[in-house]
């Protein structure tokens, strides 16, 4: 037990690596609290680019690893301008009905209260925790460095060894400091995650408009992404992980300061956490980098360098993987299911039901359908709202044609990973519709 709380304990060095970079003067607008959740967010991401970084190197993990990580936040901080850039239409306001805020504070604690006992009851244990990524992280603790040989081994290919590192390199760097890897500490970090999420998504879209409205906003955001992930067990997978930096990354780009070079940094820095975090992260970053571009030129103005921000922090993570796996011989980037031109259109409607039913199992499809049905009543969508629809539907047809590439029947597939994948649906929804509300009377 000592070893658990050590474990969890040990999600404090994060903020520590990525206060360098949001202590500067362009993110206080966000609040403190916010800001330091951001932190850990940029000090994970930074974390775990240096110890994929090292072991592609052949250098053991120690404790320059923390020296190296935060000297790579320092050296980002200086990519902004020490001018404050001006910021267009900040509306923000500290108004709003005090009882709507304080409604909405308490469906969120209520929401992070059953994702905590959901947790601690192994309600929401999930089994890919004890397949590969604790197994994994606890074999890279001990070897202090991701063990090539150990992925190698051709009995342990279940393992998809080919998966991004960043969960496997949190996991594991938080058991080389309490001296072993806590199977049961792990799932924790669904409810530790999801509160992160919590409060960084309030303190982000708070700077936009009525307290009331973020408050709102976020209670929608993670109340369904609470259920979805307790039906779905997602406790000790890469799931709240990657909601965490999808969700920070698409609300940053959501804000009046979204054309700042600051703000496109961060959000960066969270969209590289993504793509190291699952392989749908990747195509979720080039989503939103590709819909900012096209709906927000003026803010995105020059676009290559806003490109640059966006994009360039998970192309260079993503990279540094793939050339470790290149150079132990072990993967050569991500491996499908099928051959990448080939769909099977013939299993379109099989996909389409199973895809239905994995949905409606999840509470009567209430994480998704609530969501929705709030967007339709927040009124005519404006600009900023497509671009949450946008990456909503992109990500959503990435995984169609991901399962038409099977040859196979992809029932069985769909139904243990439709709910969970598609789960950043239900937040975008509710950032879609916090962004409709901006035009409605």
């Amino acid at each position: 037990m000592k070893a658990g709380w050590v474990w969890l304990a040990s999600f404090a060095v994060y903020p520590l690596l990525g206060a360098p970079l949001l202590a500067h003067a362009a993110f206080r607008r966000f609040g403190w609290t916010a800001r330091a959740v951001l932190a850990g967010g940029v000090g994970a991401v930074l974390l775990s680019w240096t110890m994929t970084a090292f072991a592609l190197a052949g250098w053991q993990w120690s404790f320059l690893l923390v020296v190296a990580s935060a000297g790579v936040a320092f050296a980002i901080r200086t990519l902004i301008p020490r001018v404050s850039e001006p910021v267009e239409d900040d509306a923000g306001e500290a108004g709003g009905s005090r009882a709507l805020v304080r409604i909405a504070h308490l469906l969120t604690v209520t929401s992070l209260a059953a994702a905590f006992a959901a947790t601690f009851a192994a309600r929401s244990t999930s089994t890919d925790l004890l397949l590969f990524w604790g197994p994994k992280a606890q074999q890279f603790a001990g070897a202090r460095t991701i063990d090539a040989a150990f992925l190698g081994a051709p009995h342990l290919e279940y393992l998809h060894v080919y998966y991004p590192p960043l969960v496997t390199n949190v996991f594991a760097f938080n058991a080389m400091i309490a001296g072993r890897f806590p199977w049961g500490a792990a799932t924790l970090t669904f409810p530790l995650l999801l509160a992160a999420t919590a409060v960084a998504l309030f303190g982000i879209l708070s700077t936009t408009r009525r307290t009331s409205a973020a408050a709102g906003a976020t209670a929608l955001a993670i109340s369904a992404l609470a259920l979805q992930g307790i039906r779905s067990a997602v406790a000790g997978n890469a799931e709240p992980f990657l909601l965490f930096f999808e969700v920070t990354a698409v609300a940053l780009l959501l804000t009046p300061a979204a054309g700042t070079t600051a703000v496109q940094i961060l959000a960066g820095c969270l969209l590289a956490g993504a793509a190291s975090a699952k392989v749908e992260g990747l195509p979720f970053a080039l989503a939103v980098t590709v819909l900012f571009l096209l709906l927000e030129r003026r803010r995105a103005r020059p676009a290559w360098r806003a490109a640059l921000r966006l994009l360039a922090p998970a192309l260079v993570s993503v990279a540094t993987w793939f050339a470790f796996g290149m150079t132990r011989k072990i993967f050569y980037g991500y491996q499908g299911y099928g051959r990448a031109s080939e769909f099977h259109w013939d299993h379109a409607a099989t996909i389409l039901t199973a895809v239905g039913i994995a949905l409606w199992k999840v509470s009567y499809a209430l994480p998704f359908a609530v969501p929705l049905l709030v967007f339709l009543l927040s009124g005519r969508p404006g600009r900023r709202s497509l671009i949450p629809l946008g990456v909503a539907a992109g990500i959503t047809a990435f995984l169609l044609l991901a399962y038409l590439q099977n040859p196979l029947d992809p029932s069985l597939w769909i139904a243990w990973s439709a709910a969970r994948v598609l789960s950043p649906v239900t937040a975008l929804l509710a950032l879609a519709s916090f962004s409709a509300a901006e035009r409605a009377p």
